[in-house]
This record gives C-alpha cells, structure tokens and sequence, in this order.
C-alpha cells in the first residue's frame, strides 16, 4: 500500500494540474476573442447572449407573459443570426464545461474502471440538454411538450454505480445552466470538481478494513463450502468474488492462477518448482534490476529474487528460475546476456539436479 500512494498523489497532482491550466486557458481564450471582436460584433453578442448572462432578455426579448397563450411562440424574439448565436454558444459552453467533470470522472473510477460509453454521455448529454434549455425557455407549451416526449422515450442508461448516475445528474444540470444562466453553470463546474476530487484523494467514509476482511471471510466460506462441487464451486466464486474485482485485481488473480497451475502435478508426475539459480551481476546499482526481471518474465517460466547485493560498483542478483516447457537454464541465462545490454555485466547458472 504505502508504495502505490506516491503514485496516486503524483497522479493527483497531474489532474489538478492538467485542470488549473484548462481552466485559465479557456478564460484567456475567451477574454482574447472578446478583445478581438469589433465594437458592432460585441453588440450583437451581447444581445444574443442576454439570456443566458443574466443581463435580461435584450432589446429583442419577449414581452412579459409572452408565450402563455395558445398562440405563443416557441422560439425567442431574436433574428434568427442571434438565436444561432445564442444556441452555438450555449453547447460549446456546455461541452467545454462538461470535459473537466469526465476526466474527474475517469480519475475518481481508475480502480474500479469505467465504461467509455458512460464517458461519452457525460460529455454529450450536456450539450443536448443546454440546445433544448434554450429551444423551450420562452415556451411552457413546448417545454410541456418536450417533458411528455421524453416521458414516453424514457431515456435509460446501464450504470453500475449509484456516483455515476450522480455525474449524469450533474452534466445534465450542467447543460440545463448553459442554456438558462452560464455564470451557474461556470460556479457548478468548479465546485463538483473541487468536491469530487477531495473526496477522492481523502478516500471519504472508506469502509473499515476489518469490515471488509469479515466481508471477504464470509464469501470465502460460502464458496468453501461447495468446493467438493467443482462447477458449482466456480459458478459460485465467478458470482460471489470476481465480479466484485477491479480489473486491476483480477489480473493479478490471473497470474497468480496460472503460476499455481504450473505447480500442480500433472498425471502423478511430481516436478520442482525452480530448475536452478541465475546469477546475474551488473555494473553498477541495482537501477537495472526491472529489466532484468522484465527479461525474466518473457524467457522463462518462473522466477523469484532470492538475494541481492552491492560490491565494488556491481550488484548481484540471485534468482530462483524455471525455464519454459523445451529450454534449458543456459538459454534463459543466455537471454538475459544479449538483452540486457549494456547493464548485465556476466551471468551464471547453478542447475539443480
């Protein structure tokens, strides 16, 4: 545990980083183009964005009670250039402000992994919802109309987790701000961030560890218990244990599977575990000693690290090693030699008999 927590803060740090700079380059972008734009443009701007910076309706709002009486219409009183405007404006704002809330996301659900389809909603749907929040503003009609359409199409999604259905509400909120008043939406963006991510790196109401000890004793005992049955027994412990990994666990589970394989006699014929021992020295510390294992891992069956050691500028490492099915100890040592240049000084193999 405590060697993977450098590399969640750092991690961390990354993503807080990489949305600070998000953050002021989107507001410089969008200080730069006003500064830009030309007296008569920023007029017309301002007018199509009326609506949605709290500056009121524009010149060309509707009237008071506009849009409650049968013969109300559905759209704004602006040209149809403003409303364009005003539309574009409010789905770009939408996904610029929704981007930052998926890669929380994907921070926040590493362990567990995520799905790229719940990813691409979080980053879609706002958009949908900030045009829809500007088509019916002005409207109750079609605002009521719209609400019995999505009634009978009853939008669903698969979510296997009650926080993701929380980032659907928030960026469904998100597009709905975009389209109504885009200062909110702004404010929304930033708070849920900043929560979300303490929350994450605090690991807030984290269940107690003897808790999920006993909870992981009682489905052990479960699946013991029909272990004399061997397709029950597996059932039970796809159902019980592995759907409730992470991928990351799970193949950790599945190395450890296959290496438990290996050991167990096949046909009453007993082997060793290991063949022998390598010896590799290297020139210098032992900052080579992963890719020596990563050499390992590729040329051979099995290996464990059974001592190391540092003398006169060379380290020395000592492995337990099984080759693979047709290979001897003296072609995994040989491997190790070629390519582990130019850091593995010699190697030497002791084979056990």
């Amino acid at each position: 545990m405590s060697s993977s927590r450098p590399g969640i803060a750092s991690l961390f740090q990354g993503v807080v980083s990489r949305l600070v700079v998000y953050y002021l380059s989107l507001s410089v972008v969008a200080w730069s183009t006003w500064v830009l734009l030309s007296p008569v443009s920023r007029a017309n701007v301002v007018e199509a964005l009326a609506p949605i910076l709290g500056m009121g309706g524009g010149s060309h709002a509707m009237p008071a009670g506009a849009g409650l009486g049968p013969a109300a219409n559905s759209m704004p009183a602006l040209p149809p250039g403003l409303v364009t405007l005003l539309v574009a404006v409010a789905c770009v704002a939408a996904f610029l402000l929704a981007l930052p809330v998926a890669w929380v996301y994907m921070f926040t659900r590493q362990k567990k992994g995520y799905s790229q389809s719940v990813v691409h909603t979080l980053v879609l749907l706002p958009v949908v919802v900030a045009a829809v929040a500007v088509l019916v503003r002005n409207s109750i009609a079609l605002a009521f109309s719209l609400a019995g359409i999505l009634a009978a199409v009853r939008f669903r999604t698969s979510l296997e987790d009650s926080k993701d259905a929380v980032y659907i509400f928030v960026v469904s909120a998100l597009g709905l701000a975009c389209g109504v008043q885009l200062e909110v939406a702004l404010v929304l963006s930033l708070l849920y961030i900043a929560i979300a991510l303490g929350l994450s790196q605090t690991d807030f109401a984290r269940t107690p560890p003897a808790l999920e000890g006993r909870r992981a004793e009682q489905h052990m005992e479960r699946a013991v218990a029909i272990a004399n049955r061997t397709s029950q027994f597996v059932a039970r412990l796809d159902r019980e244990i592995l759907e409730t990994l992470a991928p990351e666990q799970l193949d950790a589970l599945a190395t450890r599977v296959r290496r438990r394989r290996d050991e167990v006699p096949v046909g009453g014929e007993t082997r060793p575990k290991f063949d022998g021992r390598l010896t590799v020295v290297i020139a210098g510390t032992d900052d080579a000693r992963p890719e020596v294992e990563a050499i390992l891992t590729q040329r051979a069956r099995r290996h464990d690290l059974v001592s190391s050691g540092s003398a006169n500028d060379e380290t020395t490492l000592v492995f337990s090693v099984r080759a693979r099915k047709g290979e001897s100890l003296d072609d995994v040592a040989r491997a190790v030699q070629e390519e582990g240049v130019p850091f593995v000084a010699r190697c030497s193999v002791e084979q056990w008999t």
